[in-house]
């Protein structure tokens, strides 16, 4: 190895180095921005991949059971299959609309409190649901729960009732 070629492969290194020093940094910075205020103390952003990944792991399943049809076409009526897929798109849609309102000062910290209590509840639902959906077959009474658990899951995503 020549003088020079040990020269480019050092400033390689280093500017590599460097680019991926820069990137890792501009990624923390990005995701923990200073705090703010909305008049109720100070609070931090939220990210909505942090809350996903801390709060929903069980409704993230469900919507895999669910998009595996064919799975549960034994299990579930038409009518049960579509108030659970509308009840994720709704729980969807409720984390991100609470996260940015979060965010946007648009809602206080109690009623961001109080939608994660809801947003948790869902997601032991949705244990609870893939539970019941994990096994073989279901007796009469497990499909009895399963109508329950599916009919108190979508009340809770549609309708905004207390757990």
């Amino acid at each position: 190895m020549t003088k020079n070629t040990k020269i480019v492969s050092v400033v390689g290194i280093v500017a590599a180095l460097a680019v991926i020093s820069l990137v890792v940094v501009r990624d923390l910075w990005l995701r923990h921005p200073d705090t703010f205020d909305c008049g109720d103390g100070p609070r931090r952003t939220i990210d909505l991949r942090d809350f996903t990944t801390q709060y929903s792991a069980y409704s993230v399943e469900l919507a895999v059971t669910v998009s595996e049809k064919a799975k549960l076409s034994a299990k579930l009526t038409p009518v049960q299959l579509q108030q659970v897929s509308d009840s994720l798109q709704s729980a969807n849609e409720f984390r991100k609309s609470l996260v940015a309102g979060y965010n946007g000062c648009a809602i206080t910290k109690a009623q961001y409190a109080d939608g994660v209590k809801r947003f948790q509840a869902m997601d032991g639902l949705a244990r609870e649901i893939n539970q019941v959906l994990g096994k073989a077959l279901l007796s009469q009474d497990e499909t009895a729960q399963l109508a329950d658990l599916i009919g108190h899951y979508n009340r809770l995503t549609v309708g905004g009732n207390n757990p």
